[in-house]
């Protein structure tokens, strides 16, 4: 597999992580980090950068705050 088809992969299939160690499935990093994945782990497996898995993050609480009426 190469760096575009992993890629597609992460995109398209739910279950699809760029990892040997965790067989490609996010079923079983879960396992591993039930209370989540380092910020390391979370990007490596993703193929992006810790900077953009904080970013991700950021953006994913600012809509939670503004669907909840919490201000920032």
């Amino acid at each position: 597999m190469n760096t575009a088809e992993a890629r597609t992969l992460i995109v398209n299939d739910e279950e699809f992580i760029y990892s040997k160690r965790f067989n490609y499935k996010l079923s079983e990093l879960e396992a591993r980090y039930p209370d989540g994945a380092p910020d390391r782990v979370t990007a490596t497996v993703l193929m992006i950068t810790e900077d953009d898995v904080e970013a991700h993050y950021q953006r994913i609480v600012r809509i939670l705050r503004n669907a909840m009426g919490v201000d920032d």
